[in-house]
């Protein structure tokens, strides 16, 4: 949830040494907000079952390279290994990429409203939003209200994933994160407080309401 100048950091780094490789996952922006191979990235990634996808219906990854050799170097990998989508879901994330924008655009707009709301809410003690994107994290004040307020989200689904048209609401510090030594996990900010929101597609209002009335069950 920060927002970095990857132009400034990966022209610090080749200056330090040119043989470095600058890899960015673009998974939460997306080609939609940001472009890391313009700004001098050397390798972008992306989780393709997250946002490209957009349906919760397939797993894949991107891969992309602004060198051609090292590119070849990972297709030769990646066609001797047989890693690859089958042709089912290739088509699906083909299908997918036709809505990606209109998708990520609502997904913005969605989140912004949200978090209006969440700023505004008393038992809410600090978000984290870069401005752009579906992805909120929040912390609830009090550490007792979190396993009720995930245990009635009703429109919200209660689960690890990001990326899709339904909103899905998880705790880092016991899901995605568990396997992280506590000591970083409490560095980095995660705590049993903070709860990570991808906001989907439903109406906004609808998802505010659902988050009001978790928050007073």
């Amino acid at each position: 949830m920060k927002k970095l100048n990857i132009t400034q950091i990966t022209a610090a780094v080749h200056r330090k040494n040119a043989q470095i490789l600058v890899i960015v996952d673009n998974t939460f922006y997306t080609p939609v907000y940001q472009r890391p191979l313009t700004e001098g990235a050397d390798v972008v990634v992306h989780s393709a079952t997250k946002y490209l996808s957009g349906h919760n219906d397939l797993l894949g990854g991107i891969l992309v390279c602004r060198d051609r050799k090292l590119a070849k170097k990972y297709f030769e990998y990646y066609i001797t290994t047989g890693d690859t989508l089958d042709s089912f879901d290739s088509w699906l994330l083909l299908r997918s990429l036709k809505t990606l924008t209109i998708r990520v655009r609502q997904h913005t707009k969605n989140a912004q409203a949200i978090v209006k709301y969440l700023k505004d809410e008393p038992r809410i003690d600090k978000v984290l939003y870069p401005g752009q994107g579906g992805m909120i994290s929040f912390y609830v004040k009090d550490e007792a209200d979190v396993a009720r307020f995930l245990d009635n989200v009703k429109i919200i689904t209660f689960a690890e994933s990001l990326g899709g048209v339904e909103s899905l609401i998880t705790i880092p510090y016991y899901q995605t994160h568990a396997d992280v030594e506590i000591e970083q996990r409490q560095r980095l900010g995660i705590t049993p407080k903070l709860l990570r929101l991808s906001v989907g597609l439903e109406a906004a209002d609808d998802l505010i309401e659902d988050l009001k009335q978790a928050l007073d069950s």
